[in-house]
């Protein structure tokens, strides 16, 4: 599942955040987005393909917080993922399990449905964007470090793609 990066101090700091990684083929043209958290769940360390300075270790989150992930805190589990981020002033647990379970129930939701139907991904179809945010889509925090009530935003204007076939570093 894509998720966001986030690099942390010894002491649980967040340092730096990162909403995506992009692979490239030998030429510098995109290919694909990297799957972080299937490296992470493998045994990999996301410090073999992400390095920051003054990080003692980083990790995957399902949410996109964006620059708010620097005010929590950082708290592993027993497999050494990052099981929580505590907000450093109200004591707010944003806890990973949880959101986890509600992924899969509307992963299996949208499964059920798609099988009603017959075609499909249910993967695909399962909308958790109000759970997680999204690269480039934070959610938005209260000064608790709740989730805030989504405000409807304008949309955004429409702005210049450059294709992926159209890119290549020189």
């Amino acid at each position: 599942m894509l998720s966001m990066l986030i690099a942390f101090t010894a002491a649980g700091n967040v340092i730096a955040t990162q909403d995506y990684m992009v692979a490239r083929d030998a030429a510098g043209n995109v290919v694909g987005l990297i799957d972080c958290e299937a490296h992470e769940l493998a045994g990999g360390k996301l410090r073999d393909i992400w390095i920051q300075d003054g990080a003692a270790g980083s990790g995957t989150w399902p949410e996109w917080l964006g620059a708010r992930a620097h005010d929590f805190m950082v708290e592993l589990g027993p497999d050494k993922r990052i099981a929580a981020l505590v907000h450093a002033k109200s004591g707010h647990r944003r806890e990973r399990a949880p959101l986890e379970a509600e992924f899969a129930k509307r992963v299996a939701h949208a499964a059920d449905v798609e099988r009603v139907r017959g075609s499909g991904d249910p993967e695909a179809i399962a909308d958790v964007g109000d759970l997680v945010g999204g690269p480039g889509k934070p959610l938005r925090l209260d000064d608790q470090g709740r989730t805030a009530t989504p405000v409807d935003l304008p949309p955004p204007p429409d702005l210049p793609v450059v294709g992926a076939e159209t890119f290549k570093v020189r």
